[in-house]
């Protein structure tokens, strides 16, 4: 008996009979290659069958769903629009939505980007490439373009998680907190879940400036859709409550995570350290500080850096001075970092006589620590201006000791006439 005739074989007989639609709707049971070949035999035996758009679109469908490294698929794309241009087919909104999963598939991402860009009217399915490969591409800024059209056209939820995943890192990368709010303010709430509102909270927190209140106005919504915040969200919000207009965001996110049993980490203390420490509110900064060595988990110097640069920016040197005495008496190496942001606050504390006397003080924890100064220079500027807002404040004993310890000259020296 004869063997049957193979997938190729059935599509490209009798072409001369065959219409178009019929010639397409063959095609859909081939491989790629062999939808390419099938479509040479027509142009061969009857050219009108591929004349159109719709064999091409069936072909490019099926290599969207072809697994095989991406040069291949890539190469595979090429082929079939040679062969459009060949025979001189229109490329309409039909073929680009076809074209564009397949460019898609073969990650040539910009090439997807500009057959979405073509379209006349982007279909769900072109919405959803184009948002995964501006994303690939890290541009931001067509991913929101994407998110608008998919918002104006009721799109959004047509996008599957894999796509809303990728517009929500890439805009929260971006720190748009507009469009990370529009991606889950626009799906319906049985699909938003923790990872959607982490984007979005993270995305506040990197915005500039950082936009705290719609960060905890997402928090609440996800307490009130029973959403469990996990704790990697909770640092997001800490940092993010730094711009929150709400003064004690940082305390009350602290008192939730206890009474949610979430623990903090290291992490979480910085971030929180950095808050309360740029707010200015020193008293909770050392209050977190003796509760983290209670908790046993152990400030580092990252820790006090962050809460003395805080006391800088809130021109605060009493704070300074006793973060930089906390830091000495748990045995944390300082540097010139530490020793630089104090100083800084004594130059901005606006009590000139405090200012000084505090400045005082850290120079004298400088020259019992035996530091090895990277920018020996900027510290001793630094501390010769704090040391010179009221001299009389400072202990003149104390000062000369600190100077031959350190090989500084922290007095302004009087001209002899």
């Amino acid at each position: 008996a004869d063997a049957p005739p193979s997938a190729l074989e059935a599509a490209t007989a009798e072409l001369g009979d065959a219409t178009a639609d019929a010639f397409a709707a063959r095609l859909a049971n081939l491989t790629a290659l062999d939808g390419l070949r099938a479509v040479d035999a027509a142009h061969e035996a009857n050219p009108a069958l591929v004349e159109a758009a719709a064999p091409y679109a069936v072909i490019l469908s099926t290599i969207s769903k072809t697994d095989a490294p991406t040069a291949a698929l890539g190469a595979l794309v090429g082929h079939a629009m040679a062969r459009v241009k060949r025979s001189a087919v229109t490329v309409d909104d039909a073929l680009y939505d076809a074209l564009a999963p397949a460019l898609l598939r073969a990650r040539k991402n910009a090439e997807c980007l500009g057959a979405v860009g073509a379209m006349r009217d982007a279909s769900p399915e072109a919405i959803r490439c184009g948002v995964v490969a501006a994303g690939r591409l890290n541009d931001a800024g067509r991913v929101k373009d994407f998110v608008d059209l998919a918002l104006k056209s009721s799109a959004l939820d047509g996008l599957d998680d894999a796509a809303l995943k990728v517009a929500l890192r890439t805009v929260s990368k971006a720190g748009d907190h507009r469009t990370a709010y529009a991606i889950v303010d626009g799906l319906p709430e049985a699909r938003r879940n923790a990872p959607m509102y982490h984007g979005a909270i993270a995305a506040c927190g990197r915005a500039r400036p950082i936009k705290g209140k719609t960060a905890m106005l997402l928090w609440r919504r996800m307490k009130a859709e029973n959403i469990t915040v996990p704790r990697s969200t909770y640092n997001a919000l800490l940092h993010a409550a730094r711009g929150s207009l709400t003064e004690n965001a940082t305390t009350a996110l602290l008192a939730e995570m206890n009474a949610q049993n979430v623990a903090l980490n290291v992490v979480s203390y910085n971030i929180a350290l950095n808050s309360l420490a740029s707010g200015g509110r020193f008293g909770e900064v050392l209050d977190l500080l003796e509760t983290m060595e209670s908790s046993s988990i152990a400030p580092t110097a990252v820790t006090f850096g962050t809460a003395v640069n805080g006391a800088a920016k809130a021109n605060n040197s009493a704070a300074a001075v006793a973060l930089v005495k906390a830091q000495q008496k748990l045995g944390l190496p300082l540097g010139d970092p530490a020793f630089a942001s104090a100083l800084e606050a004594c130059l901005r504390d606006p009590d000139s006589k405090s200012a000084s006397r505090n400045a005082g003080e850290i120079l004298d924890v400088l020259a019992d620590a035996e530091v090895d100064l990277k920018r020996r220079e900027r510290i001793e500027s630094l501390a010769r201006a704090a040391v010179g807002r009221d001299r009389a404040s400072i202990d003149t004993a104390r000062l000369e000791r600190d100077e031959k310890i350190l090989g500084m000259v922290l007095r302004a020296r009087t001209a002899e006439v």
